[in-house]
């Protein structure tokens, strides 16, 4: 362990000492050896969508067995021997402010306690697309994925059925493009409250767009509708377990998406 090109190595991966879930992770393994996931949600008690984010960030330091349990490769046994040892101490969890500042930005605290709490995220995303639905009813506002067009034909009901079926629309191609890029199976319920509480930001935008001028709520709309591709992608990290580096492709494809839809409607000129 005293060699330079060993302590080198430990010094890569100092950052999981940072999270205590990883440090668990990595104290579970080396202990009691290879756990199938169903052990390791049972002895961590957390949700699956954040238990397969930890694992995901661990990659380097975590594999499986043909029996697909989790297990410390080489370099995880060399991080768990010298937390053991004392050549590694535990870091105190703490985010800089800039950290914070994402975190805020892209709801993730919001996102995690959902994920990890149905009981609570289920009628929080019911009520997030309610109000989306009767608030783009009520204006006149046709949903198109993650972006809004003006209607005056559309009656109340079959705008707001479309709002929810816009979004249930939005949550299959982020579930679909998680097992094309990633075969990301499992966390299906947890991917649907994350995605659906990141409708706010256009759930919101109708009650916004009656008090404003048309082309400031252009604008506004424009905004939005950046911000909710980036909380998608915050949707899918914490729903799905990946980090949000890799979650990225998953809502700038929907963002494309939704760019050739209002494209081929003549909403969109290039």
């Amino acid at each position: 362990m005293g060699q330079p090109g060993a302590e080198d190595e430990l010094a890569r991966w100092y950052f999981v000492l940072k999270s205590p879930v990883r440090l668990r992770i990595i104290r579970l393994l080396g202990e009691r050896g290879p756990l199938s996931f169903k052990e390791l949600k049972r002895e961590l008690g957390l949700g699956v969508g954040t238990i397969y984010y930890h694992l995901d960030v661990m990659s380097d330091l975590v594999a499986q067995d043909e029996k697909k349990r989790y297990l410390l490769n080489e370099r995880g046994a060399m991080f768990f021997s010298a937390l053991m040892n004392g050549t590694l101490s535990p870091i105190p969890a703490g985010s800089t402010l800039a950290e914070k500042a994402l975190g805020i930005l892209l709801l993730s605290p919001f996102f995690k306690a959902a994920c990890e709490r149905p009981l609570l995220g289920i009628p929080l995303a019911l009520a997030i697309l309610v109000a989306g639905g009767l608030g783009s009813a009520r204006m006149g506002l046709m949903p198109i994925l993650m972006f809004y067009a003006r209607t005056t034909r559309a009656s109340l009901a079959c705008t707001f059925l479309h709002y929810l079926a816009q979004w249930g629309l939005v949550i299959l191609i982020c579930e679909l493009l998680c097992l094309i890029f990633y075969r990301r199976r499992g966390a299906e319920l947890e991917l649907m409250i994350a995605v659906s509480l990141a409708n706010l930001p256009m759930a919101l935008f109708p009650y916004i767009y009656v008090f404003l001028p048309y082309g400031v709520a252009l604008k506004l709309l424009t905004v939005f509708h950046a911000w909710t591709v980036l909380l998608v992608c915050s949707a899918v990290s914490m729903g799905k377990g990946i980090r949000l580096s890799k979650a990225l492709p998953v809502g700038f494809t929907l963002l494309f998406l939704n760019l050739i839809f209002l494209a081929s409607l003549g909403l969109l000129t290039f």
